[in-house]
């Protein structure tokens, strides 16, 4: 697939169908990822990658804690603080979730759906893989903007391999547990988790694609 196709195609999948991924086809997509850009070559992130029993033993004790609202202290902040997000944020963040919400018919008022829909997060949505990025605590933001090439790679990588994905953040709420299953080293911070695997086109949360901003709102030629 040409690179443009793959970075116009590729978007947030949260239903996947009952259909394994390879290993090796997993092993070809971060190893290619490797060759994304960083500061002197310094590759501060680190990569696991999940699926079978530990897959299952990961969402079981995540969708257990999930369940009894026992959240554990993040290493990072995801979003900015209430007081603190711009408009602009805050719009298209909202934007974001009526939009996904609205597809599935679920309603504001309606807090236990959307509990289940959030749920799945812990649940890869179904995805048979899923990949966890490390970042170094050795490194500030510039290294952080790093470890985001090698995560956009991966994605490409995916779509290059006729799977989908989807970011996950959410992960961020459980820090213990994942160091309890992934074992990382103590220098490490989890930044997200990646769902793999292959897409369910007739599930419509599928369907849902946000727009993105008109050229002019972001960008600047300067002659």
């Amino acid at each position: 697939m040409d690179v443009l196709e793959a970075i116009k195609s590729r978007h947030s999948v949260r239903a996947y169908l009952d259909k394994s991924v390879d290993a090796e086809i997993v092993k070809e997509i971060i190893e290619i990822s490797k060759q994304s850009p960083s500061g002197v070559n310094s590759q501060p992130w680190k990569v696991y990658a999940i699926m079978g029993n530990a897959r299952d033993e990961l969402v079981k004790e995540a969708c257990k804690n999930f369940d009894a609202g026992s959240w554990e202290t993040e290493e990072y902040q995801v979003y900015p603080k209430k007081d603190e997000m711009p408009d602009w944020y805050k719009s298209r963040q909202r934007a974001c979730g009526f939009g996904m919400y609205g597809v599935l018919g679920i309603e504001r008022e309606d807090r236990e759906k959307r509990l289940a829909q959030a749920r799945k997060n812990y649940e890869f949505f179904g995805a048979p893989v899923g990949l966890f990025i490390s970042v170094n605590k050795a490194v500030g933001p510039n290294g952080w903007g790093h470890v985001g090439h090698f995560i956009q790679s991966i994605c490409l990588a995916a779509v290059g391999k006729g799977l989908g994905t989807c970011l996950q953040e959410a992960w961020a709420g459980f820090p213990s547990t994942l160091k309890k299953h992934l074992n990382h080293a103590d220098d490490e911070i989890i930044w997200c988790g990646i769902s793999l695997g292959y897409e369910d086109k007739k599930e419509i949360i599928n369907s849902f694609v946000p727009g993105r901003e008109d050229f002019e709102s972001f960008a600047k030629i300067i002659e």
